[in-house]
């Protein structure tokens, strides 16, 4: 009997580790969602930014709801980090291309981190049913 209660902590020990692994994966999913949205967010102003004429009043956000007001200078050409605190001037073509690159790899992290949580989940599963299965047959020996 001892054998068995021994093999019932090992595996709730095992099943509350995977538990905290596919918490863990949900949240990196969460923020690589997150940070897709603002990606697109990003792609859509850059397609906005070519319709607005050069000269033009246009808000330009300092922090989150907080803008100011400023006249268009340029409209195709733009300042990007590429890392490193490097910035580089890109025209609008750049531009759009390293944010559509970005989204492309953010679209497969959360992919592969889905087919992890979903493999971690079935794991876990099949835990749970292992330890159900010794724990009905702990009290069925204490009766």
């Amino acid at each position: 009997m001892e054998e068995s209660e021994e093999k019932l902590q090992k595996i709730y020990m095992e099943f509350q580790m995977l538990d905290q692994q596919i918490k863990h994966l949900e949240k990196q999913n969460e923020s690589l969602s997150s940070h897709l949205m603002e990606l697109m967010a990003t792609s859509q102003s850059l397609e906005d930014m070519g319709k607005v004429s050069n000269g033009a009043e246009i808000l330009v956000p300092l922090s989150s709801g907080i803008y100011a007001k400023a006249e268009l200078k340029d409209n195709n050409n733009f300042i990007v980090n590429v890392g490193a605190n490097i910035a580089l001037a890109k025209d609008g073509q750049s531009t759009k291309k390293i944010i559509e690159n970005q989204i492309s790899e953010i679209k497969k992290l959360k992919e592969s981190l889905m087919l992890q949580t979903h493999s971690q989940m079935q794991k876990a599963a099949s835990l749970e049913q292992e330890m159900e299965k010794i724990a009905s047959t702990l009290q069925g020996n204490n009766q």
